[in-house]
């Protein structure tokens, strides 16, 4: 015998609007959504506003930067500082304390996929050997890229500050660059512009206040996104005294760009307590649920 054809058999029990097998079914339903409800506002996931996930931003150096050395004459104990920005009108206003370095730029592509996991910077200063240098500040420029659910387009800064006790001949900077957020990210398109455009503008003039170091940072941490190097390393190199005729002082930057979590409101507002198909039908009952429903109806 082959079965070449079936069909379920559904059964149906009716009840008078005001019986007990009527309160019964009312109860049994409502419970089941009271219920999840509760459960799913006590474990916090009832209105869900925000949500997070992973992704690799795009980023780049822009090729901008304003470095400062600051440090010691060994002869004389005076106190002097070295500048280099690389846009030539702040050159202009340093005059005779800018030192203008060689650098090196490089990007690693690990697993081929077009995004810069690891950014390297170099900055080789030639320096007299009379200069001791005890103090580094440092300001770079990146553009960083989100493209998937949320699209983000900003200039952010990478700020370093290393300060030591004796003269040295290099800093190493190694590190995270990290996204840090106040808020969630909207999820529609938006490309951000920089509070550091007036003092980095090649076309503006800054004042004297806004190229101070403080003035930097705090236009920095003000910002609702902007990336800092969580966690970062940091290398000293003491300076030797066999460098005659040249001497130089070397400012290694390495930047990793891991999967970072975003942060972003969710479209509408979610709610997730109930299930996704509730099947109000006789045989989705339990076993012992139908056996009293049907003792009810037969009463």
């Amino acid at each position: 015998m082959i079965a070449v054809h079936w069909v379920s058999l559904d059964r149906k029990y009716y009840a008078p609007l005001l019986s007990g097998a009527t309160v019964f079914f009312l109860l049994a339903h409502a419970a089941t959504i009271i219920f999840a409800f509760l459960i799913a506002y006590y474990t916090h996931g009832l209105w869900v506003k925000e949500a997070s996930y992973r992704e690799q931003p795009k980023v780049a150096y822009t090729h901008t930067c304003a470095v400062k050395l600051q440090g010691r004459r060994i002869a004389t104990n005076a106190p002097f500082e070295l500048v280099y920005n690389t846009l030539p009108r702040m050159n202009d206003m340093a005059e005779e304390h800018v030192r203008v370095p060689t650098i090196r730029v490089s990007e690693q592509h690990k697993n081929m996929d077009k995004l810069s996991d690891t950014i390297h910077l170099e900055l080789q200063f030639p320096v007299d050997q009379d200069e001791g240098i005890t103090h580094v500040q440092g300001i770079f420029m990146f553009q960083y890229e989100l493209r998937n659910r949320v699209r983000l387009s900003m200039e952010t800064p990478i700020i370093i500050n290393y300060a030591a006790g004796v003269p040295g001949s290099g800093l190493l900077v190694d590190g995270h660059m990290r996204l840090k957020q106040q808020n969630p990210l909207p999820v529609q398109s938006a490309v951000l512009g920089s509070d550091f455009e007036a003092i980095l503008s090649r076309v503006g003039r800054p004042s004297a206040p806004d190229l101070t170091f403080p003035s930097f940072v705090s236009k920095a941490m003000e910002r609702n996104e902007s990336t800092v190097l969580d966690p970062a390393l940091s290398s000293w190199t003491i300076a030797g005294g066999g460098c005659k005729p040249l001497c130089s002082f070397s400012l290694s930057l390495t930047l990793r760009v891991p999967n970072e979590k975003v942060s972003a409101p969710t479209p509408l507002p979610t709610l997730r307590c109930l299930p996704p198909k509730l099947n109000w039908k006789y045989r989705t009952k339990p076993a012992m649920v139908r056996r009293l429903y049907v003792s009810m109806l037969v009463e």
